[in-house]
């Protein structure tokens, strides 16, 4: 296993599109789990996806991503101020974990929590 590497919203949004996800991936391919501030799009997600399944082989045997986006609210104000939050923060707003599924077991996720089983 190779590490992690957390990569900043700052960081990737000044990259172009597709150097952000060659970075990602190349982490990823590597071993490396890769946590990044704030949400891929969905395109961004699919992309990635297919840049994996290209690259299956014996070493590396796709890919897994997870996104954490802060906790559920139960009342109204609280649903209001998390609104406004994600209207601030854009896709700043929670965390997307990815990493190489040969090492990830499993990820299980509920709204307030993200548990990442190693293999």
């Amino acid at each position: 296993m190779g590490g992690v590497q957390v990569l900043s919203h700052a960081l990737l949004q000044k990259l172009d599109p597709v150097k952000k996800l060659d970075k990602i991936f190349e982490f990823v391919k590597k071993g490396e789990i890769v946590m990044i501030e704030g949400r891929l799009t969905a395109d961004e997600e699919t992309t990635l996806i297919s840049k994996a399944l290209r690259n299956v082989s014996g070493k590396f045997t796709g890919i897994e991503i997870a996104f954490l986006e802060g906790t559920t609210s139960k009342s109204i104000a609280q649903k209001i101020k998390d609104k406004i939050v994600k209207l601030l923060a854009g896709d700043r707003f929670g965390l997307t974990v990815i990493g190489p599924s040969k090492i990830i077991k499993e990820i299980k996720m509920n709204p307030e929590k993200l548990e990442i089983l190693l293999k």
